[in-house]
């Protein structure tokens, strides 16, 4: 909390000595007293300093995405960009999104950088940071091409789309993406959107097993067998049968057998002890397995989705 108060002082100071007028609403769920101390002393720092405005909201728990809604419900503001706390937003990629959906974009997004915090060393946790290239892609809609954690988007957008699916814990802000896909004009960033922190708590970016059902059930959705992977059959199928298939969608019954048939648990433990495999190993097997050599769960599904394309 106090890192990202910190961070969240210098921005405003920042955005606000360029003219643009924020206001910040932090959705603070099941706060501590320290969080609430925390957040309230922010909040009359940003308000006395005239650095924007800022109102904080103290609710219960609830998903993340029931907390992006709330806020969009209490702004009055033409543009939003969801800013995590783990995460450390740049002002410079901010003012550059705001100055293209002023122009007309709905849909702006940004390359970032991972920041790893690895513990293996000792008690200091060291850090590796890699720039990722901006995860959306207007040409296609893959596994691979959401949204990234810094992306800004217009009121209007929202009112076209529709809310975010608070049922979503993990990858709702990868299912609006794919409502946004064939919609949005769209337009990509140039500057580097921030610090995307990947500590082990993180909702999304850690192979958990939720993360896998809720991608499956974006795909799902969609009709895209070809991005279909294998996940906890059993916690797959009854997601997508108490909320996820909120269209009455018909499965082929290739698809359904896929997913959770009688083979379906086995395929799934195989492909998820290789994805958590060291990345060396990874390469190693896919490439024995691209000869024919030896097996790979991975290539396995590499392959379904080029022959269902």
């Amino acid at each position: 909390m106090p890192a990202f108060a910190a961070a969240v002082f210098g921005f405003a100071k920042r955005v606000n000595e360029r003219g643009i007028a924020v206001h910040y609403l932090p959705i603070v769920n099941d706060a501590t007293r320290g969080e609430v101390e925390q957040i309230d002393q922010l909040a009359r720092e940003i308000n006395s300093n005239y650095y924007g405005r800022m109102t904080p909201q103290y609710v219960p728990r609830e998903t993340l995405y029931a907390s992006w809604n709330r806020g969009l419900a209490l702004a009055q503001s033409h543009y939003f960009a969801p800013w995590n706390a783990d995460d450390i937003r740049r002002a410079e990629a901010f003012i550059e999104g705001y100055q293209a959906l002023d122009e007309g974009a709905e849909l702006v997004d940004f390359d970032f950088t991972r920041v790893m915090l690895d513990r293996r060393f000792g008690l200091w946790a060291r850090e590796r940071r890699t720039d990722v290239p901006c995860l959306y892609d207007p040409t296609r809609f893959t596994r691979r091409n959401g949204l990234g954690p810094f992306f800004m988007a217009s009121r209007a957008l929202v009112q076209k789309l529709g809310p975010f699916d608070p049922r979503f814990r993990v990858a709702g802000d990868m299912e609006w993406a794919s409502r946004a896909h064939s919609a949005a004009r769209f337009q990509p960033g140039r500057a580097n959107g921030g610090d995307f922190m990947v500590h082990g708590g993180n909702l999304s970016n850690t192979g958990g097993e939720m993360e896998e059902i809720e991608v499956d059930i974006i795909f799902l959705r969609r009709g895209d067998w070809k991005q279909l992977r294998p996940a906890d059959p059993r916690a797959l199928r009854e997601a997508w049968e108490s909320w996820g298939n909120s269209g009455g969608i018909a499965l082929p019954a290739d698809a359904a057998d896929f997913l959770w048939g009688p083979e379906a648990e086995a395929r799934w433990r195989r492909y998820r002890r290789e994805r958590q495999q060291p990345a060396s190993l990874r390469r190693l097997r896919l490439a024995l397995a691209s000869r024919g050599w030896f097996y790979s769960e991975e290539w396995a599904m590499a392959q379904r989705s080029r022959e269902l394309q």
